[in-house]
């Protein structure tokens, strides 16, 4: 008799395939998911750093233009027909002023004039100033600076209610003589100036900027960091001291460009930089930061539109794999009972079979009985 395929250790070996199909499908399945979703972050990640990157050298380089457009203004007013007469403190100086400053574009709040003195002699402010005709700058670093150096002077960020400035100088130099006459200085707000190039106060890349120093000019971590130097105690404490962003800020005072990713306890953020170069000096310095999550929250949407694939595919999968163990276990027992019913029907012909020898067997009993039974008669 042969046996049947689907009996015994067969039907096991089946049902055991089957999970195995069903379990290894899903794992892949989910390694499949997973493989993907790393791929996708990595290549956004990427792709992040190189735009944030460029987007951080191209806000630079506008800085750069900006400034140097505030210089060439300086300068014109330098060298203008008055200034260059010595009519420093001249009713014409203060009209020509005012037409500079009316036809400028630039981020500046004021516009002021010192003689060889180092005494203001003319002004124009967009707002009530705090300084005033008369009054005397001979003990600050960037007017000593620019009268040893005969060159135009960044100050440095100075603070005075509430506002953080960064001063520029421009010496008055007669063409004919050499002579020095004074110099013209024009004040920046640092936040407002900077945040023309990022939104400081409102956006989730976060904007900063730094003087030469590594003073704070404009940050949109908090306004409270403004006007600190950045390896002070305060940003220090605020950081957390954390290696790798110090380490960033340091090669970008030094005037590198570059990125870093750190955490400094309020998550992992990406950090681009980049110098700002006037007459080929770095004088201001930007880093611009990002939170990765921010960077991976472009591609929840797809991750999630992914998973619910996945999902899907392993419901199906896994269904599919049931309906044929299903099937399968039905034909095994249709299988099962059809050889219940074979062998109980050759149990029943193998009786009837012993049945009828023993009852032949008794019929010969009895006729050997019967002529045993003659013969002694």
């Amino acid at each position: 008799m042969v046996e049947n395929p689907f009996l015994g250790k067969e039907k096991e070996i089946g049902i055991v395939l089957i999970i195995s199909i069903i379990v290894s499908s899903n794992g892949f399945l989910f390694f499949l998911q997973n493989t993907i979703e790393v791929d996708l972050r990595m290549t956004t990640f990427e792709r992040q750093r190189e735009l944030q990157l460029q987007s951080t050298k191209e806000i630079a380089q506008r800085i750069e233009s900006d400034v140097t457009l505030v210089l060439y203004m300086l300068n014109g007013l330098a060298n203008s027909v008055y200034l260059q007469q010595g009519e420093l403190g001249s009713e014409r100086t203060t009209r020509l002023l005012e037409e500079t400053y009316a036809n400028s574009n630039l981020t500046i709040d004021r516009l002021f004039v010192l003689d060889n003195d180092d005494v203001m002699v003319a002004s124009l402010a967009s707002t009530p100033s705090e300084f005033f005709l008369g009054e005397d700058f001979s003990f600050r670093s960037w007017v000593r600076e620019t009268k040893s150096s005969l060159s135009p002077v960044f100050s440095g960020y100075f603070e005075r209610l509430g506002i953080y400035r960064e001063f520029i100088t421009y010496p008055i130099i007669s063409r004919e003589s050499g002579e020095y006459y004074g110099m013209v200085v024009t004040s920046i707000p640092t936040v407002p100036f900077f945040s023309h190039y990022g939104n400081v106060e409102h956006i989730n890349s976060e904007l900063l900027a730094f003087d030469k120093q590594g003073a704070i000019l404009a940050a949109s971590t908090s306004n409270g960091l403004v006007g600190k130097d950045f390896f002070g105690e305060d940003v220090q404490q605020f950081v957390n001291h954390n290696e790798i962003l110090n380490n960033l800020t340091r090669s970008l005072l030094s005037g590198k460009s570059g990125y870093g990713v750190y955490d400094y306890g309020r998550g992992e953020t990406l950090t681009t930089q980049y110098p700002v170069f006037i007459n080929g000096n770095p004088e201001f310095f930007i880093q611009i930061a990002t939170p990765t999550s921010e960077i991976y929250a472009k591609i929840d949407e797809v991750l999630s539109i992914q998973q619910v694939r996945i999902l899907t595919l392993i419901v199906a999968a896994s269904t599919v794999a049931i309906v044929i163990l299903v099937i399968l276990l039905k034909k095994w027992n249709i299988i099962l009972a059809n050889e219940v019913k074979r062998r109980t029907k050759e149990l029943e012909d193998s009786y009837e079979e012993m049945k009828n020898y023993i009852a032949r067997v008794q019929t010969e009993l009895q006729k050997e009985k019967v002529r045993k039974n003659r013969d002694i008669e």
